[in-house]
């Protein structure tokens, strides 16, 4: 292996793809903040360069939240979703009741290129874009609670 891959190279690269696509986006340490407008949403997207792991983790939050007790319901739905996605996938947080996309590409062995990323950051983004609007739909009203009017 030719020199180390490491997240620091990662996140050089990552800084890189959003110059490359025009996406305005914050430094913070280890990780690259950024958001985007979808179609319908606002996506929040955090970049992130886990260096544990040798892997550059993008995740996308959904602007909406639902009650605790929403989660069980979800689940099956999430489930259902994720079997049609092919790279990436959607999950419920543990420490907050939201859903978030992520999308992981090792560097174990090579730090992603500017173009791979890139990809990665289009296909998350168009993802969740996608996918967004039938995941607030299933949750009920009364539990939802949408955080671009809160």
């Amino acid at each position: 292996m030719i020199g180390s891959p490491n997240g620091k190279k990662v996140l050089r690269n990552a800084e890189k793809a959003m110059g490359k696509m025009q996406l305005q986006y914050q430094s913070e340490g280890d990780h690259i903040v950024l958001s985007a407008m979808g179609d319908d949403l606002p996506i929040g997207m955090l970049i992130h360069a886990d260096e544990q792991n040798m892997t550059l983790n993008i995740y996308c939050y959904l602007m909406f939240e639902f009650r605790n007790d929403a989660r069980g319901a979800l689940i099956s739905e999430l489930n259902t979703l994720n079997n049609t996605i092919n790279n990436g996938g959607f999950y419920m947080s543990d420490d907050e009741n939201k859903i978030y996309f992520k999308i992981v590409q090792s560097f174990y062995d090579d730090i992603p290129s500017v173009d791979t990323i890139a990809h990665l950051v289009t296909v998350a983004f168009k993802t969740v874009d996608v996918n967004d609007g039938k995941l607030k739909d299933l949750i009920p009203e009364d539990v939802k609670k949408d955080l671009m009017y809160s």
